[in-house]
């Protein structure tokens, strides 16, 4: 395995035209007998092994009509492989106690993907030796379900995995960050290393890659708590650092501004308003030090960068896989996270997910509000300022106060269907992204099966041309994932 130049890495320019996915169906009686929508539902090793193989695909297939596997394959995320989250309900299946989750691979690394980087060997403990893909995908494959590995960029990894420290990030004060630089040569095989493992190692149909991190620009506006922002305004490493003097940007004026950007964000979560307010002392940092924007940009470059080194890995696996990408909720809740992912520029890929969350959603979009108000736009009423964001993300009138128990308006999956489907312009798939039963506080709203239906019948009449219910089948209630499956069944009935 060739190793990857850091230079041409960065560098990286995607001009593929994706493929067409059409899913083969589940079964001949089910309503996408006919192939016209994938119908995913993402899992974790964990449900597997508390109530069998299986018992778990009889549940998603006769209830939400799923047709393809969504396996959390390569996570440290308990919100993504592990059980419920401990202090939330249980959903009516499964183990009844919470977990301590490790994770890492739930497959098999074969050491011959991994001769050009440090990092050799990420099996996940949780399970001993069982491989989750080598059990799963026989039993999959006899019911017709197509399977597709989901794998995630990390923010945290096991502290005790050999040379792990020595590709992780580093922090505006020289500190170590424990999510893995984009930029590190070691990252870079790893990342090509493990796709190219699993796409060739197991008969998968796809593969969905997640990477939820943002640059040090939308972290350092964060609102100062405790430790944070500081712990996520990175990557300053070697690498980080040779390629910005390669792009002529001075480092120690990054840094110097960073700081600065730290300092008001404190100051401004504390309420304390500069003499020319908050924005206007913002946009005064911004201007006075331009490095701010030019790191933030190789940044982001170097985290586009990843997600088109796992697209072309996989298809140099397997050029018949379905590689494709999970797109983060920030992107239909923050402009400043929409102008930085773009869909189109991610348009290459077989296909996108965007997170269209619409029930946690409400409580997440509130968060956002109140944290923006509580720094950048903090000259600006966090009611008033839901109302100027609402006019910049395109949506309709909302109440800060109600967000959270209304969640967010049943047009907001149509909405940001729609607009993924008017940035890809038919070059790609998109696949919306549902949530079902993700752990909200008791005030704020849950998930009921009539809300799932509503969202899943939103996008397929938006245009989508499939539905995930997101996040993991290990939080979902069986009536809830139903709700799904009632939508698909009278969608293709032409209700």
């Amino acid at each position: 395995m060739k190793a990857i130049s850091r230079r041409k890495f960065v560098q990286t320019s995607v001009k593929i035209g994706a493929a067409a996915l059409l899913p083969s169906v589940l079964r001949a009686e089910t309503p996408a007998a006919a192939g016209e929508k994938l119908v995913g539902l993402q899992i974790g090793a964990i449900s597997f092994v508390d109530e069998g193989i299986n018992q778990v695909l009889d549940n998603i297939q006769e209830r939400g009509q799923v047709n393809t596997l969504f396996l959390a394959t390569f996570t440290y995320d308990t919100g993504i492989g592990g059980r419920q989250l401990p202090g939330y309900p249980f959903p009516d299946h499964g183990k009844q106690e919470y977990l301590d989750f490790r994770g890492g691979n739930f497959a098999t690394p074969h050491a011959q993907f991994y001769k050009n980087t440090i990092l050799k060997n990420t099996k996940a403990p949780d399970h001993g030796d069982w491989d989750m893909l080598a059990a799963v995908l026989p039993e999959a494959k006899k019911r017709g379900l197509k399977t597709y590995v989901f794998n995630q960029d990390s923010f945290t990894w096991h502290k005790d995995t050999p040379h792990i420290a020595e590709l992780q990030e580093t922090g505006i004060y020289g500190q170590h960050i424990e999510s893995c630089c984009d930029l590190n040569p070691d990252y870079i095989n790893f990342v090509s290393g493990m796709t190219k493992d699993i796409c060739s190692s197991y008969d998968i149909d796809g593969l969905m890659w997640s990477s939820e991190r943002q640059g040090p620009f939308n972290n350092a506006i964060q609102p100062f708590k405790g430790e944070r922002p500081t712990n996520r305004i990175t990557c300053f490493c070697k690498h980080h650092r040779k390629a910005a003097k390669e792009r002529g940007i001075d480092v120690e004026r990054a840094l110097e501004g960073y700081r600065k950007l730290v300092d008001f964000s404190r100051a401004s979560t504390q309420g304390e308003r500069p003499v020319d307010g908050y924005f206007s002392s913002f946009w005064r940092i911004l201007t006075d030090y331009p490095e701010i924007l030019a790191y933030e940009k190789l940044w982001t470059e170097g985290n586009h960068a990843t997600y088109a080194n796992v697209y072309h890995s996989a298809k140099e696996a397997k050029p018949s896989i379905q590689a494709g990408f999970h797109i983060w909720h920030s992107n239909s809740l923050s402009p400043f996270t929409k102008a930085e992912m773009p869909y189109e520029r991610l348009a290459y890929a077989d296909f996108i997910k965007p997170v269209v969350y619409n029930i946690v959603g409400g409580s997440r979009y509130a968060g956002y509000i109140n944290a923006a108000a509580s720094t950048v736009f903090r000259d600006v009423p966090a009611e008033e300022y839901l109302r100027l964001n609402n006019h910049l993300m395109n949506y309709g009138d909302m109440s800060l106060k109600d967000l959270g128990k209304d969640g967010m308006p049943e047009e907001y999956v149509t909405l940001e269907t729609k607009r993924a489907l008017d940035s890809v312009k038919g070059k790609t798939k998109i696949y919306t992204g549902l949530d079902i039963d993700i752990p909200a506080k008791p005030e704020n709203k849950q998930t009921s099966p009539e809300d799932v239906y509503r969202s899943t019948m939103n996008a397929l009449k938006a245009g989508a041309e499939g539905v995930i219910f997101s996040r993991k089948y290990s939080e979902m209630k069986l009536p809830n994932i139903a709700g799904g499956g009632k939508a698909i069944k009278d969608f293709y009935a032409g209700k």
